[in-house]
C-alpha cells in the first residue's frame, strides 16, 4: 500500500512536461501569493496575476472552461487592484471587522441568483464549447463568484462556499488529470477554509 502512494508521488516528479512543470511553479507562486497578501505588499498583486496566467492556461488545456473565465476575471482584478494600491488608495485605519450569519430570506434571495448564475454559465458550457464536464465547471465558478460577494458582506458561511469550491475542485482536478501539486494546492486551501471559518467565528480579525 505504502510502496503505491510512494511510486504516484514520485511518479508525478519524474517525465514532468510542459503543464506539470508550469503547475509546480503554480504551486510556488501560489505559496509566495499567500505570504506577500499576509504582508499586505502590492507585489502580491502581480504574482497573483501571474498565478491566474499560468492556471487559466492549465484549465483551457484541460477543458475546465468555466474556472478558465474566472482565471481571467481575476487577472483584471489584480490590474486594478495593483494600481488601486499604488496610487496611495489603501486606508491604513484600525478597526474590528463585524462578522455575521445569513439571514433567512437574503439566503434564499442568494440561492435564487446562484442557480440562474449557474444555469447561465452551464448553458454557455454545454452549447458552446466542448467541455467534458459543464455542470460541475459551471458550479465551481458559480460559487466563486457568489462567494466573492458573500465575502464582502463579511458572512461568516463565506467559508462554507469556499470549502465546497475547494473540494469539488480537487475532486475536478483529479478527474481531469491536473498535476499532483494542483491538487495539492488546493487541498492546503481547503483546510485554511476551516480554519477561517474558526477565526472569522471565534477570534475575528484586525484589518
Amino acid at each position: 500500500m505504502l510502496s503505491d502512494i510512494w511510486s504516484f508521488i514520485s511518479g508525478q516528479f519524474t517525465g514532468m512536461d510542459f503543464w506539470d512543470i508550469i503547475q509546480t511553479i503554480g504551486l510556488i507562486l501560489s505559496f509566495i501569493y499567500l505570504w506577500l497578501e499576509f504582508h499586505q505588499k502590492p507585489l502580491m498583486w502581480i504574482i497573483s496575476a501571474m498565478c491566474s496566467t499560468i492556471y487559466a492556461s492549465v484549465y483551457f488545456h484541460s477543458k475546465i472552461y468555466a474556472d478558465m473565465g474566472f482565471s481571467c476575471f481575476n487577472i483584471c482584478m489584480c490590474v486594478y487592484g495593483f494600481f488601486k494600491w499604488l496610487n496611495g488608495d489603501r486606508k491604513h485605519t484600525s478597526h474590528s471587522i463585524t462578522y455575521r450569519h445569513f439571514h433567512g430570506k437574503e439566503f434564499l434571495s442568494v440561492l435564487g441568483v446562484s442557480l440562474l448564475i449557474w444555469g447561465a454559465i452551464f448553458s454557455i458550457l454545454h452549447f458552446l464549447t466542448d467541455s467534458p464536464i459543464p455542470a460541475i465547471d459551471a458550479l465551481t465558478t458559480m460559487l466563486n463568484i457568489v462567494g466573492t460577494w458573500v465575502l464582502a458582506q463579511k458572512i461568516i458561511e463565506v467559508w462554507g462556499i469556499w470549502f465546497l469550491v475547494n473540494a469539488i475542485s480537487i475532486y475536478i482536478y483529479c478527474n481531469r488529470g491536473l498535476h499532483l501539486t494542483t491538487i495539492l494546492l488546493y487541498t492546503f486551501y481547503l483546510g485554511a477554509s476551516v480554519y477561517g471559518y474558526f477565526k472569522w467565528r471565534i477570534k475575528g480579525i484586525r484589518m
